[in-house]
């Protein structure tokens, strides 16, 4: 390969990184006291993210490797209909810490065979936060965490399910996003 076509492969791969990096290059020759303070502050939610992120990591890497394909199609591939998108969406409610970590997690879920509504209600159930229900309950009242969460619920299942059609649309018609 040569020399100009790794270097357009660099850049074309890692854009986005390349465009923070520089941002944050500027914000130090600019700004260097809140420039310190964003790092010190970034490394803070590195040293609390850190735990879930290996939790995730591990968690993608044993589903990767011990669960099959089958089992993933069967209770949350194609054939699995509706039970399927209540799985996710129990499974999106009990999860905690932010959804990006667990994008990677996701990525194996579908790679595996997982619907896309599936793994969509799932991400967006994640509002519900169940461990929090206790202290909702007492600060907002039973019949709002009950509705609240069951409008939750209802929109993360029909998102789930337009986004699957809208990605099925596109790729009948090969459009790519």
């Amino acid at each position: 390969m040569k020399k100009e076509n790794i270097i357009k492969s660099i850049l074309k791969e890692y854009a986005l990184e390349i465009i923070i990096c520089l941002i944050a290059i500027i914000l130090i020759i600019f700004n260097p006291n809140k420039a310190y303070f964003g790092i010190k502050q970034a490394i803070e939610n590195f040293k609390n993210l850190i735990l879930v992120i290996i939790a995730v990591a591990l968690l993608t890497g044993f589903i990767s490797e011990v669960v099959s394909k089958e089992t993933i199609k069967k209770f949350i591939g194609k054939g699995s209909g509706f039970k399927g998108v209540l799985i996710g969406a129990i499974f999106g409610s009990l999860m905690v810490g932010p959804a990006y970590v667990f994008f990677p997690f996701f990525k194996e879920m579908i790679n595996k065979g997982a619907k896309i509504n599936v793994i969509v209600t799932s991400i967006t159930s994640w509002a519900i936060k169940a461990p929090w229900i206790p202290f909702a309950v007492v600060l907002l009242g039973l019949k709002f965490v009950i509705f609240y969460n069951l409008l939750i619920l209802l929109f993360a299942i029909i998102s789930g399910y337009i986004v699957e059609y809208i990605l099925v649309s596109l790729e009948k018609q090969k459009v790519k996003l």
